[in-house]
């Protein structure tokens, strides 16, 4: 792993063996050990991954604080950090023609899905995040994977009532897969909402939508 800064954002990046680079975004609570694990076993399936720090450094499991850090990423700044990343992707990878995704859990998700409606990413993976202008998934120049737990009601009513009606009229390409016994956040481990079967399979269908992109 190193570290890379520009334009005022730091980058942790693993790097990879193949043509695919991949900008990871953490949840609210910040960039932690966690997200860097998420990150490292990318890059061991040939993936070269971004992980960005969004708060610069600073990490709060008190939820009241965190939303706080949250409120400072406004949509300009997340979208300047995100084309940031993009351009480190670009120069980082050397194996044939680049194909740059973005990823996230919960906020991350939704960021991560924000950005690609706004910038060039080849595919997004989301982990129950969610946009508030779901219009925006017009532009979206790539395929979604989308992660859900059947058991958060504020995920699927977002899921029934926005996405999949927006993804239906812009005709939009979205593998979606939902998990029985499983809520919100259910991939992050050592929680109670932690679910071991459904973040295995989670993960295998994230790694086979990740491949079609490899060359």
């Amino acid at each position: 792993m190193k570290k890379i800064s520009d334009g005022g954002w730091n980058y942790e990046v693993f790097e990879g063996t193949s043509n695919v680079g991949l900008i990871l975004v953490h949840e609210v609570f910040g960039l932690d050990d966690y997200i860097r694990g998420v990150a490292k076993e990318l890059s061991t399936n040939g993936v070269t991954v971004a992980a960005v720090d969004l708060f610069h450094g600073k990490y709060e499991t008190d939820m009241e604080k965190a939303f706080a850090l949250r409120a400072s990423v406004t949509r300009p700044v997340l979208i300047d950090c995100m084309k940031r990343g993009l351009d480190i992707l670009h120069k980082e990878i050397k194996s044939g023609q680049a194909v740059i995704g973005t990823m996230g859990f919960c906020m991350g998700g939704g960021f991560a899905l924000y950005a690609a409606c706004h910038l060039d990413f080849g595919f997004t993976i989301v982990y129950y995040g969610s946009i508030e202008e779901i219009d925006d998934v017009k532009e979206l120049k790539g395929p979604v994977l989308l992660i859900e737990g059947l058991d958060s009601d504020r995920d699927m009513n977002w899921v029934k009532e926005s996405l999949v009606p927006a993804v239906i009229k812009y005709k939009k390409r979205t593998d979606m897969h939902f998990y029985p016994n499983a809520g919100h956040a259910f991939h992050r481990p050592g929680t109670p909402r932690h679910s071991e079967g459904a973040t295995k399979d989670a993960w295998n269908k994230t790694l086979k939508f990740v491949s079609q992109f490899q060359s």
